[in-house]
Protein backbone atom coordinates (compact mmCIF):
# COMPACT_ATOMS: atom_id res chain seq x y z
CA UNK A 1 0.00 0.00 0.00
CA UNK A 2 1.69 3.57 -0.98
CA UNK A 3 2.08 5.95 1.61
CA UNK A 4 0.36 8.88 1.38
CA UNK A 5 1.86 12.06 0.46
CA UNK A 6 2.62 14.42 3.83
CA UNK A 7 3.27 17.69 4.64
CA UNK A 8 5.92 18.85 6.82
CA UNK A 9 6.06 22.23 8.94
CA UNK A 10 9.35 24.56 7.62
CA UNK A 11 9.25 26.65 10.76
CA UNK A 12 12.25 28.82 9.77
CA UNK A 13 11.81 28.62 6.02
CA UNK A 14 8.87 30.92 5.82
CA UNK A 15 7.27 32.62 8.83
CA UNK A 16 6.13 36.18 7.41
CA UNK A 17 3.29 36.76 5.13
CA UNK A 18 0.09 35.37 4.67
CA UNK A 19 -1.39 31.80 3.87
CA UNK A 20 -2.01 31.48 -0.08
CA UNK A 21 -4.89 28.95 0.82
CA UNK A 22 -7.07 30.88 3.35
CA UNK A 23 -5.58 34.40 2.79
CA UNK A 24 -5.50 35.32 6.73
CA UNK A 25 -2.93 32.89 8.57
CA UNK A 26 0.55 33.22 9.32
CA UNK A 27 2.24 31.04 5.96
CA UNK A 28 5.33 28.16 6.50
CA UNK A 29 6.50 26.90 3.56
CA UNK A 30 5.48 23.04 3.92
CA UNK A 31 8.67 20.58 2.57
CA UNK A 32 7.63 20.33 -1.37
CA UNK A 33 8.22 24.35 -1.17
CA UNK A 34 5.63 24.29 -3.25
CA UNK A 35 2.37 25.62 -0.83
CA UNK A 36 2.69 28.49 1.36
CA UNK A 37 -0.12 27.61 4.05
CA UNK A 38 -0.72 28.66 7.13
CA UNK A 39 -0.09 25.44 9.70
CA UNK A 40 -3.68 24.86 9.93
CA UNK A 41 -4.37 24.83 6.49
CA UNK A 42 -1.64 22.11 6.37
CA UNK A 43 -3.07 20.17 8.81
CA UNK A 44 -6.73 20.31 7.21
CA UNK A 45 -4.70 19.23 3.92
CA UNK A 46 -3.09 15.81 5.69
CA UNK A 47 -6.01 15.57 7.40
CA UNK A 48 -7.98 14.61 3.90
CA UNK A 49 -4.53 12.57 3.07
CA UNK A 50 -4.72 10.20 5.37
CA UNK A 51 -8.70 9.85 6.45
CA UNK A 52 -10.15 6.66 5.37
CA UNK A 53 -14.24 6.18 4.20
CA UNK A 54 -14.58 4.47 7.51
CA UNK A 55 -13.11 6.69 10.00
CA UNK A 56 -15.04 9.54 8.17
CA UNK A 57 -18.04 7.58 8.16
CA UNK A 58 -17.68 7.10 12.18
CA UNK A 59 -16.99 10.30 12.87
CA UNK A 60 -20.28 11.82 10.73
CA UNK A 61 -22.14 9.09 13.17
CA UNK A 62 -21.00 10.32 16.00
CA UNK A 63 -21.83 13.98 15.06
CA UNK A 64 -25.02 13.55 13.12
CA UNK A 65 -27.14 10.15 14.26
CA UNK A 66 -28.42 7.90 12.58
CA UNK A 67 -31.49 9.34 11.54
CA UNK A 68 -29.27 12.43 9.27
CA UNK A 69 -26.60 10.08 8.69
CA UNK A 70 -27.21 10.10 4.63
CA UNK A 71 -27.97 13.94 4.20
CA UNK A 72 -25.99 15.54 1.62
CA UNK A 73 -25.39 18.95 -0.01
CA UNK A 74 -27.34 17.54 -3.12
CA UNK A 75 -30.32 17.37 -0.97
CA UNK A 76 -30.20 21.20 -0.57
CA UNK A 77 -31.71 24.11 -2.71
CA UNK A 78 -29.59 24.63 -5.81
CA UNK A 79 -28.58 28.20 -4.87
CA UNK A 80 -28.47 28.01 -0.73
CA UNK A 81 -25.88 24.93 -1.87
CA UNK A 82 -24.20 27.25 -4.49
CA UNK A 83 -24.02 29.96 -1.11
CA UNK A 84 -22.54 27.71 1.37
CA UNK A 85 -19.61 26.50 -1.13
CA UNK A 86 -19.22 29.99 -2.14
CA UNK A 87 -18.53 30.64 1.72
CA UNK A 88 -15.58 32.84 2.65
CA UNK A 89 -12.67 32.35 5.57
CA UNK A 90 -14.58 32.86 8.57
CA UNK A 91 -17.83 34.08 7.33
CA UNK A 92 -20.58 32.26 10.18
CA UNK A 93 -24.10 31.15 8.46
CA UNK A 94 -27.03 31.62 10.15
CA UNK A 95 -30.09 29.24 9.82
CA UNK A 96 -33.30 29.93 11.12
CA UNK A 97 -36.94 29.20 10.16
CA UNK A 98 -39.35 27.11 11.80
CA UNK A 99 -39.30 23.51 12.91
CA UNK A 100 -38.82 20.84 10.65
CA UNK A 101 -37.93 23.03 7.31
CA UNK A 102 -34.67 21.24 7.10
CA UNK A 103 -32.25 22.94 8.88
CA UNK A 104 -30.87 20.30 10.85
CA UNK A 105 -30.74 18.32 7.29
CA UNK A 106 -29.00 21.03 5.53
CA UNK A 107 -25.83 21.01 8.83
CA UNK A 108 -25.89 17.34 8.58
CA UNK A 109 -24.93 17.27 4.93
CA UNK A 110 -22.21 19.70 5.85
CA UNK A 111 -20.66 18.21 8.32
CA UNK A 112 -20.32 15.33 6.08
CA UNK A 113 -18.69 18.06 3.24
CA UNK A 114 -16.40 19.37 5.79
CA UNK A 115 -15.76 15.85 7.19
CA UNK A 116 -14.70 14.53 4.08
CA UNK A 117 -12.41 17.67 3.56
CA UNK A 118 -10.25 17.49 6.38
CA UNK A 119 -11.53 19.49 9.03
CA UNK A 120 -11.85 19.20 12.76
CA UNK A 121 -15.61 19.53 13.01
CA UNK A 122 -18.03 19.60 16.19
CA UNK A 123 -21.81 19.82 17.26
CA UNK A 124 -23.47 20.71 20.00
CA UNK A 125 -27.10 21.05 20.94
CA UNK A 126 -26.78 24.57 22.70
CA UNK A 127 -28.94 23.79 25.59
CA UNK A 128 -27.79 20.29 25.84
CA UNK A 129 -24.39 21.61 25.86
CA UNK A 130 -25.07 24.39 28.50
CA UNK A 131 -26.01 21.51 30.71
CA UNK A 132 -23.25 19.49 30.33
CA UNK A 133 -21.28 22.40 31.08
CA UNK A 134 -22.95 23.57 34.57
CA UNK A 135 -22.53 19.81 35.19
CA UNK A 136 -18.88 20.56 35.72
CA UNK A 137 -19.96 22.79 39.14
CA UNK A 138 -20.21 19.37 41.20
CA UNK A 139 -17.36 18.45 43.50
CA UNK A 140 -16.90 15.03 41.87
CA UNK A 141 -16.46 16.17 38.25
CA UNK A 142 -13.31 15.42 36.99
CA UNK A 143 -13.76 18.19 33.92
CA UNK A 144 -13.74 21.96 34.11
CA UNK A 145 -15.88 24.93 32.19
CA UNK A 146 -12.55 25.49 29.98
CA UNK A 147 -12.70 21.89 29.24
CA UNK A 148 -15.58 21.57 27.48
CA UNK A 149 -15.77 25.33 26.26
CA UNK A 150 -11.73 26.05 24.76
CA UNK A 151 -11.98 23.37 22.07
CA UNK A 152 -15.08 24.85 20.72
CA UNK A 153 -13.01 28.17 20.11
CA UNK A 154 -10.45 26.46 18.44
CA UNK A 155 -12.42 23.82 15.84
CA UNK A 156 -12.17 24.67 12.67
CA UNK A 157 -15.75 24.15 11.75
CA UNK A 158 -18.33 24.12 15.00
CA UNK A 159 -21.96 23.19 14.14
CA UNK A 160 -24.71 24.75 17.41
CA UNK A 161 -27.57 23.57 16.90
CA UNK A 162 -31.26 24.80 18.51
CA UNK A 163 -30.10 27.78 19.56
CA UNK A 164 -32.88 29.82 21.88
CA UNK A 165 -35.21 27.33 22.10
CA UNK A 166 -36.37 28.97 25.16
CA UNK A 167 -39.70 30.70 24.96
CA UNK A 168 -38.11 33.47 27.91
CA UNK A 169 -35.01 35.75 28.03
CA UNK A 170 -31.45 32.97 27.93
CA UNK A 171 -30.07 33.02 31.41
CA UNK A 172 -26.86 34.66 32.03
CA UNK A 173 -24.98 31.40 31.89
CA UNK A 174 -26.26 30.72 28.71
CA UNK A 175 -25.35 34.40 27.45
CA UNK A 176 -21.87 33.99 28.79
CA UNK A 177 -20.60 31.06 27.32
CA UNK A 178 -22.24 31.62 23.84
CA UNK A 179 -20.56 34.85 23.72
CA UNK A 180 -17.35 33.47 24.53
CA UNK A 181 -17.56 30.89 21.94
CA UNK A 182 -18.80 32.84 19.17
CA UNK A 183 -16.56 36.28 19.84
CA UNK A 184 -13.03 33.89 20.56
CA UNK A 185 -14.09 31.87 17.21
CA UNK A 186 -14.89 35.52 14.91
CA UNK A 187 -11.34 36.43 16.25
CA UNK A 188 -10.00 33.88 14.99
CA UNK A 189 -11.64 33.84 11.83
CA UNK A 190 -13.28 30.33 12.21
CA UNK A 191 -16.65 29.72 11.03
CA UNK A 192 -19.55 28.91 12.78
CA UNK A 193 -22.70 27.22 11.52
CA UNK A 194 -25.45 28.24 13.94
CA UNK A 195 -29.47 27.42 13.19
CA UNK A 196 -32.22 28.28 15.35
CA UNK A 197 -36.05 28.78 15.35
CA UNK A 198 -35.89 32.37 15.79
CA UNK A 199 -34.48 35.27 13.94
CA UNK A 200 -31.62 37.24 14.64
CA UNK A 201 -33.67 40.13 16.23
CA UNK A 202 -35.78 37.57 18.76
CA UNK A 203 -32.27 36.14 19.90
CA UNK A 204 -31.03 39.44 20.67
CA UNK A 205 -34.09 39.58 22.81
CA UNK A 206 -33.43 36.57 24.35
CA UNK A 207 -29.46 36.81 25.00
CA UNK A 208 -28.22 40.33 24.12
CA UNK A 209 -28.00 42.91 21.43
CA UNK A 210 -24.16 42.15 21.35
CA UNK A 211 -24.67 38.51 20.38
CA UNK A 212 -27.03 40.03 18.01
CA UNK A 213 -24.58 42.33 16.46
CA UNK A 214 -22.47 39.48 15.58
CA UNK A 215 -24.85 37.10 14.13
CA UNK A 216 -25.81 39.83 12.10
CA UNK A 217 -22.29 39.48 10.12
CA UNK A 218 -22.82 35.86 9.07
CA UNK A 219 -24.35 34.53 5.93
CA UNK A 220 -28.51 34.48 6.58
CA UNK A 221 -30.52 31.66 5.36
CA UNK A 222 -34.27 31.09 5.86
CA UNK A 223 -36.07 28.26 6.23
CA UNK A 224 -39.31 28.21 5.05
CA UNK A 225 -42.49 25.46 4.49
CA UNK A 226 -44.29 23.06 6.71
CA UNK A 227 -42.81 20.61 9.00
CA UNK A 228 -41.12 17.91 7.13
CA UNK A 229 -41.13 15.55 10.03
CA UNK A 230 -44.92 15.68 9.81
CA UNK A 231 -44.87 14.46 6.38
Amino acid sequence: MKEPERLKLNLSANSSGRCERCGYGLKHRDNTGLRDWCKRCIDVWQRRQIMTDAAAERRILKLVGSLYLDAKLDDLDEQVREKLLALGNGQDVFMFGPVGTGKTHAMAALIRHYTYEGFQVERINFDDFCAQVRSTMSPVSRKTEWDLIEPLKEVDKLFIDDLGLRAKQETDFSYVTLYSILNKRQERRLTTFISSNKSIEQLGQSFDARVASRLRTALLIEFTGQDRRRC
